[in-house]
């Protein structure tokens, strides 16, 4: 029965404040939305994580060494590069910690990551696999099923698919959460008419109609878009003028 216990609340730790960080590293100068979206899904599902921003915000190694998983966003090359870095010091202070990297550079850079350094990886529309993916490891699942979901053993492709919606059948699509990332004063500001204006940023859709050969969308969405619900938008850009902004900057790529 001790052992039972023990092996039980071993994995209840992943629902610990601090046991699941979140860490952008580069995300053009405004608040990564890379980490507050997947923060918001999260914490929807009962967990409490985390988020660093490498950018503006030096690297804590005591919190590295607490976390039990670490999912490192990599939107673009800038932030692939300097992730693996991040992963790099991880596995030095924390060797058990489990490492995934997801976002657009992730699931087509898998076989490289998954070679040296990740646990799992996930690419495409990556909340809801990133999510699953946690919640199987919270339980003690095992993960190389999980669709979606990259691991050591079998790569997969990117997530094509959206099952939140904003209709009363289906589970809310929660809002970002940016509570506990860093205030907008400490990231890019718009000049203009010699004033410095607060920005906030916000994505109203993922992906693109277009198949641009020197486009990275290419590979992972071939040619998809998908719509985040119209009133998450309107939430979150409130929430952001709260916070200060004066001007918000929408980053998707076939506005």
């Amino acid at each position: 029965m001790e052992q039972v216990a023990e092996s039980i609340e071993e994995r209840s730790l992943l629902r610990h404040p601090g046991a699941i960080m979140l860490v952008s590293c580069y995300e053009l100068g405004h608040q990564p939305l890379g980490i507050a979206q997947p923060m918001g899904f999260l914490e929807q599902a009962g967990f409490a994580p985390v988020g660093l921003d490498i950018a503006v915000e030096n690297i804590d190694e005591s919190a590295l060494r607490l976390a039990r998983f670490v999912g490192i966003s990599v939107p673009m090359h800038t932030a692939l590069r300097l992730g693996v870095r991040v992963a790099e010091l991880i596995r030095a202070l924390n060797p058990a910690c489990h490492i995934c990297f997801y976002g657009l550079y992730a699931s087509i850079n898998a076989e490289y990551l998954l070679q040296r350094l990740a646990d799992s990886v996930v690419g495409g529309e990556y909340e809801i696999p990133l999510r699953s993916l946690i919640e199987a490891l919270d339980r003690g699942q095992a993960i190389s099923l999980l669709e979606g979901v990259s691991s050591r053993n079998r790569v997969v492709g990117p997530s094509l698919q959206r099952v939140y919606a904003s209709t009363a059948s289906t589970i809310p699509h929660p809002v970002p959460s940016r509570a506990g990332l860093p205030m907008l004063d400490q990231y890019a500001r718009l000049e203009q008419n010699g004033t410095e204006r607060l920005v906030g940023y916000v994505e109203a859709s993922r992906g693109c109609l277009h198949h641009c050969l020197h486009c990275p969308i290419v590979p992972v969405y071939d040619g998809r878009l998908f719509l985040v619900p119209e009133a998450v938008v309107l939430e979150d850009i409130r929430r952001q003028v709260h916070a200060g902004a004066t001007h918000i900057t929408f980053g998707d790529p076939d506005f």
